[in-house]
Formats: C-alpha cells, sequence, structure tokens
C-alpha cells in the first residue's frame, strides 16, 4: 500500500491539525476496524454469495424479553417501525425507556428480513425531549450515574457505535432536543412535521454533547453546527430544511406516512447494494477519497459479481419485480 502521508494536508490557515505520522496511525487503525466490520454487510473477504458471509450477517439469537412498555416495535414487511412510547414525559431517555430502546434496536438487528428501521415518538409535542432531567434530579441531581448508567454520557456515545448496516429513518415531531436529536442524527436521513423544533441545549445545563458534537458538523457544516453546539438555540422545520438537518418537512399527518413510504422505496432495492452504497457513502466522507476508494474495491467487486446483480439485470429486461436473494 502506497505511504499515506500524501493524504495529510495542513488546515485553511496552513498550520497542521495533527502530525503525519498520528493521522497515518489513526487512518490505518481505522482501515482494519473498518475490515472488521465489513462482515457485518454479508460481505467481506469471503464473497457476497458465500454460506459463510450470509451466516456473519446473522446475529445470534437471544431470549425472548418481556414486552416493552415505553417503546414499541412494529413489523411491516421489510420495515421495522420503532416507536419511543412515553408522550407524557415527552419521550424523554429516562432508564426505563432507554432500556426497552436497545431491547427493540438490538430486535432490529437480529431480524434478517427487516432491511429498513424508522424511529419516531408518540404524541405530537415530541419526537425526544432528551434526557429525563426531572429523573435525573429525583436520583439526586446526576445527570449520569456512572458508564454502566443506560442515561451515562459514555453509553448515549456508544450506542452510535454499533453499525448493523440497516439503514435507518428519523421521523421527527415535535420535539428532538438533546440525545433525542443525537438519536435522530444518528440515522440515515430525517424528515420533520412542520411543528418540529431541534436543539442540541446540554451547553444551557453545564453538559456537553456527547454525540452530536461529532455528528452534526459533518451533516450541516461547521458554521451551522458551531451556532447550534454553543449557543444552544433551537431551530425550527424550515430552517433544519435550509442547513441540511432535515430532507423533507411534511404535516404531521402525513409523518409517520412519509417516512414508511421512503422506507418501502428503499426497501424494493436490492438490500446487499443498499448496504454496501450505505458503506462506501460512509467511508467517502470519513476519510481521504482515494483511500476510501482503495478500500471499498474489494466491497464493490463483491456486490456486483453477486447472483442479486444478475436477478436485477434479468428482471429488468423481463419487465418484472425482482426478487433479491441477498446472495
Amino acid at each position: 500500500m502506497e505511504p499515506l502521508e500524501q493524504y495529510v494536508s495542513a488546515d485553511r490557515y496552513g498550520a497542521p491539525v495533527l502530525p503525519p505520522s498520528m493521522v497515518v496511525r489513526a487512518l490505518t487503525a481505522y482501515h482494519n476496524t473498518m475490515l472488521q466490520d465489513w462482515p457485518s454487510l454479508g460481505v467481506g473477504c469471503e464473497e457476497v454469495g458465500s454460506e459463510r458471509a450470509r451466516e456473519r450477517l446473522r446475529p445470534p439469537d437471544s431470549p425472548k424479553e418481556s414486552p416493552m412498555p415505553y417503546v414499541t416495535y412494529e413489523k411491516r414487511g421489510h420495515l421495522a417501525i420503532i416507536t419511543l412510547n412515553r408522550p407524557e414525559r415527552m419521550n424523554a431517555l429516562g432508564q426505563e425507556l432507554s432500556a426497552d430502546l436497545r431491547e427493540a434496536e438490538a430486535e432490529f438487528a437480529r431480524d434478517d428480513d427487516v432491511w429498513v428501521g424508522i424511529y419516531t415518538g408518540a404524541g405530537d409535542r415530541a419526537f425526544c425531549a432528551g434526557l429525563d432531567l426531572k429523573e435525573a434530579a429525583e436520583r439526586g441531581g446526576s445527570v449520569a450515574t456512572g458508564s454502566g448508567s443506560s442515561t451515562s454520557p459514555i453509553s448515549r456515545f456508544e450506542r452510535i457505535a454499533p453499525d448493523h448496516g440497516k439503514v435507518t429513518i428519523a421521523a421527527i415531531n415535535g420535539a428532538a432536543y438533546g440525545g433525542g436529536l443525537e438519536m435522530a442524527l444518528t440515522c440515515d436521513m430525517r424528515i420533520c412535521s412542520g411543528n418540529a423544533r431541534m436543539a442540541l441545549a446540554e451547553v444551557k445545563v453545564g453538559l456537553c454533547p456527547p454525540g452530536g458534537s461529532f455528528n452534526l458538523p459533518r451533516l450541516v457544516g461547521l458554521s451551522n453546527a458551531m451556532w447550534l453546539l454553543l449557543s444552544g438555540e433551537p431551530v425550527d422545520a424550515e430552517e433544519a430544511l435550509r442547513m441540511g438537518l432535515v430532507t423533507r418537512v411534511v404535516s404531521s399527518a402525513d409523518l409517520l406516512g412519509s417516512a414508511v413510504e421512503m422506507g418501502e422505496t428503499i426497501a424494493a432495492n436490492a438490500p446487499l447494494a443498499v448496504r454496501a452504497t450505505r458503506k462506501l457513502a460512509h467511508l467517502g466522507i470519513e476519510m481521504p477519497r482515494d483511500y476510501a476508494r482503495r478500500m471499498g474495491a474489494m466491497l464493490i467487486e463483491s456486490v456486483w459479481s453477486s447472483e442479486d446483480a444478475v436477478e436485477g439485470a434479468r428482471a429488468f429486461a423481463e419487465r418484472r419485480p425482482p426478487d433479491w436473494r441477498m446472495r
């Protein structure tokens, strides 16, 4: 592999951000991590159609848990709708709701027949108001009870790390504040209702956004992100659309239906191709383009040589819907 120093550049003022050797080591470590992560797509060192590759796509079974009181999980074909269901607390992230959310997300990751997930909130007041500060106050005034807490900043950030390779859509109704907006930022796309308001207001209560600080600048640019992060002020639906925080604004009545329509459009496409394209897009924004292209070459080749690629061309020629086999 060619030396990576050639990809290290100074910032706009000519000052290096990090010594080149540190950047090289970081990119190399990231390279190794991404190679380990590729099997979650069902591709990697094995070809797409191999049984070993498909087996890696299937997470191990886990015991069936009791019903979730604060999160609902609904399957619609190849879609899963995950609804935060505590509207009387504006769907805030208390310990019980957070535990239910993790359980729903584990079910979403386990189910190979579900390809797209939609996140939304019950009621019309809030998608998610963020950390349940009332509950935190009732615990004694601390917003984090340690790294094992479901609402600690570490667990909120670590929630972003697992990548099951599936597409996610946030349907934001009403307020999305703090951890609620951070959850939406981890989704691949966001739509919102006209009454939506979004903010990362942690600085107003003496905290910092553990996930949004990294994700928001990638989505809306540094200047827009700095205003939202450092002021803690909310933006309405139209401003969120203008800066690219959401892709469309619809009425409250049409919000879930629009998200489902988007999900069904994506789910109608070849799932291996969708997951690979999603991975390639992330590679493109997370590292230098030429390095990303070299890393993605094997992934592209695996998808282009898959049975689904043959089926797609055949279905097009025969003017019929394709029968995707994920191999």
